[in-house]
């Protein structure tokens, strides 16, 4: 026998005796365990649908069980607490829209983090549109109607929003100021139940993300009149953007990416991202996105990081403007 052979077949047998996270490099022994996806609102909403997407693809790249946590409360806030508490390694990550990072640091005095410097920015995934939609008991089609039945009702003048100080909160008012209407805004806990309640007609008019709204969009049991952004949205090409109605300050769309805690190792962070440019390039995963009213928007770490200050730079005059004092 040749006398390499031997050793190298002792060291087989020896390390196959062991746990498989012994015998791992770093980066694949963080993913000896299940990963959770965090997502701050509840299921079935926008940023739910997507998580669950994502980690049906993701698993098998990443050679593990990925499980998508609902941590619900105050806009996705105290799920991003958590996030800043995990542990880095590699086993809790965390899909979150632009409010978490953006908004969240603008509205609040003590959000409990800072959003560069207590994250590991991974990757952006997507963009989206922010839409306003009617419930159809108002007999309403387009936006100029919107505003004389709003004027003919100001006692029912209720735009609802998925979050307080949330983005959809300041376009509420932006479109109230636009009609000349003072409208009343009325927080939920994430877009799902604010999307049930303008199908039961509890609430007559709702801001919120064009992925809740699309498919009652589409089947005609709520009227969606109008969506953010500079191009109306290839799923839903029969909706003009505010932009197009003469409507501004809404224009800027919001976004969907991945953060992770302090700390992650750096070749956890590339494979992970990796990862995610990889399922992003599937059609099946680009097409499903796109129908439910996403573009899909790849962004590396650094550049997820120019997101986060760009979107900061737009949305704080806005909010400074608006009065909202925060809490």
């Amino acid at each position: 026998m040749n006398k390499v052979q031997k050793p190298r077949r002792a060291l087989l047998a020896a390390t196959g005796a062991l746990p498989l996270a012994m015998v791992l490099p770093r980066a694949a022994r963080a993913q000896a365990g299940p990963m959770r996806i965090l997502v701050g609102f509840p299921p079935g909403g926008g940023t739910d649908v997507v998580a669950r997407l994502l980690a049906d693809k993701m698993k098998d790249l990443l050679g593990t069980t990925i499980i998508v946590e609902n941590r619900p409360g105050v806009g996705g806030m105290l799920a991003t607490q958590q996030l800043k508490a995990a542990p880095p390694n590699g086993q809790t990550v965390m899909l979150t829209i632009d409010h978490s990072h953006v908004v969240v640091p603008l509205t609040f005095k003590d959000p409990g983090y800072h959003p560069t410097r207590d994250f590991t920015a991974l990757a952006g995934v997507a963009s989206y549109y922010n839409a306003l939609a009617v419930s159809t008991t108002i007999g309403v089609g387009s936006l100029p109607e919107f505003g004389a039945w709003l004027k003919a009702n100001p006692s029912k003048a209720n735009i609802g929003v998925p979050a307080v100080g949330s983005v959809p909160h300041f376009a509420a008012q932006i479109v109230g100021k636009a009609l000349g209407v003072e409208v009343v805004v009325v927080p939920y806990k994430g877009g799902a139940p604010l999307t049930q309640d303008l199908l039961g007609g509890q609430v007559p008019a709702g801001i919120s993300s064009l992925t809740e709204q699309l498919d009652y969009h589409r089947a005609g049991r709520i009227k969606t009149l109008a969506v953010s952004g500079t191009a109306r949205a290839k799923s839903a090409p029969d909706v003009p953007t505010f932009q197009e109605l003469g409507l501004r300050g809404v224009d800027k769309n919001p976004w969907l990416a991945f953060f992770g805690p302090p700390g992650l190792p750096a070749e956890f962070v590339d494979r992970f991202t990796k990862a995610v440019a990889t399922v992003l390039r599937m059609p099946e995963v680009s097409e499903r996105l796109a129908s439910v009213g996403n573009e899909t928007t790849y962004a590396t770490p650094a550049e997820l990081r120019e997101w986060v200050s760009s979107a900061t730079a737009h949305w704080g005059p806005v909010i400074k403007e608006s009065g909202y004092v925060p809490q």
